[in-house]
């Protein structure tokens, strides 16, 4: 009877290890099948950060509003009554249509300034994102398309508008922040559930929240051995060999790609230039070295020469004055290191 208790013990006991194996097994696999994909999608040192935020957001945790508070300097109260007021503007664009802006109130800028410095400035975005980054120009941009065979140009229609709140208070959950103080940062951001562009936050945000749309991108053109950088919403990819089925390929797969971040593409903007024409990346000619176009450079000779014989032309000399700096500092920056 001894004998027949304990194997029923040992019975029951290897029941309860194997239901046990059975529940871990069952709440692992797809924690494992989780991390595989974000492996496939990031690169490894990416990716060891996003580990913790994504078991930081299963188990609900993460930063707090307080310590949000204490990081801008005031109270959660404070934060919560900034009034939200924005005003619109609208500027000319350069094809002629309207630019609108969405401009906060003083208040909300200056809160919107502390949460760029101290929360978003440090954080990095893609080497493909020179658009908004310091250290970064159009300059810097062009020159990574020179000499050339191919240059494919494309453009995010409505760019801003198309990052929604729900994006940034996903990336700010995704950084740390728990689901309040991600909120929270995520109305102080937006207005009508979209980024503005006006605010101060939203040009560094849209590069950081795009990080993974860049990642993917950069992955597809290294595919075909060609670059690939974006500024703002104007996306460039070039290649020192003209084969059209890659660049037929690419372009299918930056469509998919974008559309899979929630962008349209504006097809109109969509250009393929090949050396034999003028190829124009951020408004820098490129085909032999960066330079302003030939017509803008007569032009600009053309203005001076009327300033210096007739005093008057259609610049001020300080309008001049900044298109010159603009030739020195592209000189400056595209000139090859000693």
């Amino acid at each position: 009877m001894g004998n027949f208790g304990r194997k029923r013990n040992a019975d029951i006991f290897t029941w309860l290890v194997l239901c046990l194996l059975a529940i871990i097994l069952i709440f692992a696999f797809p924690i494992f099948i989780l991390i595989e994909l974000i492996n496939c999608f990031f690169p490894d040192r990416l990716a060891k950060k996003r580990y913790r935020h994504v078991f930081r957001h299963i188990c609900g945790m993460g930063l707090k509003s307080d310590e949000l508070a204490r990081r801008l300097g005031m109270t959660v109260e404070q934060i919560q009554a900034t009034p939200q007021d924005y005003t619109t503007r609208k500027i000319p664009k350069r094809s002629g249509d309207q630019r609108e802006l969405n401009i906060p109130n003083e208040q909300l800028k200056s809160l919107q300034r502390c949460i760029l410095k101290g929360l978003l400035s440090k954080l990095k975005t893609h080497p493909a994102a020179m658009g908004f980054e310091e250290g970064y120009s159009i300059a810097h941009n062009a020159m990574l398309h020179t000499q050339q065979a191919v240059v494919i140009k494309m453009d995010i229609k409505d760019f801003f508008p198309s990052i929604t709140a729900a994006t940034i208070e996903f990336y700010f959950r995704e950084i740390g922040w728990n689901k309040r103080a991600a909120f929270l940062l995520s109305e102080l951001c937006t207005h009508a559930y979209q980024l503005p562009q006006g605010a101060p936050t939203s040009p560094k945000l849209s590069n950081l929240v795009n990080y993974m749309m860049d990642y993917q991108i950069e992955q597809a053109v290294k595919h075909y051995h060609g670059t690939y950088t974006r500024y703002a919403d104007d996306i460039t990819i070039s290649f020192p060999k003209d084969y059209p089925k890659h660049v037929r390929g690419i372009m299918q797969k930056v469509r998919c790609i974008t559309k899979f971040h929630g962008y349209e593409l504006n097809h109109k903007k969509t250009h393929i230039l090949r050396q034999h024409q003028q190829q124009r990346v951020t408004g820098l000619v490129v085909n032999d070295k960066v330079n302003l176009p030939r017509e803008k450079r007569r032009w600009l000779r053309a203005v001076e020469h009327r300033l210096q014989t007739q005093g008057k032309a259609s610049l001020t000399q300080e309008q001049l004055d900044g298109y010159k700096a603009l030739q020195q500092m592209i000189a400056s920056q595209t000139q090859p290191k000693a």
